[in-house]
């Protein structure tokens, strides 16, 4: 069970973000703003073990364009909780 840094970062206007899970489960894998508030949730569903890979467009859960900063990335599961932080520049 692994998160990598995303890539590119710092990013405009898309990023991509690869975990790996060593059993199928269901995860969540949500962007959060530096004052913590839930911006976007870009999975919440079962997946299969092995290698992921989701791009985030920079856009919260109403679609509209987030502003240039920092943002944290975390992603839940039954095997734990990880979490690291990405910069968007426009």
């Amino acid at each position: 069970f692994n998160l990598a840094q995303n890539y590119p970062n710092p990013f405009n206007p898309t990023t991509n973000i690869d975990f790996n899970l060593t059993k199928s489960s269901q995860i969540t894998l949500t962007i959060y703003n530096i004052l913590g508030e839930k911006v976007r949730t870009l999975v919440n569903e079962k997946m299969n073990a092995g290698p992921q890979s989701i791009t985030w467009d920079a856009t919260n859960d109403h679609g509209a364009q987030v502003a240039t900063g920092v943002y944290f990335y975390k992603l839940e599961s039954i095997e734990g909780q990880l979490q690291k932080k990405m910069l968007l520049i426009k």
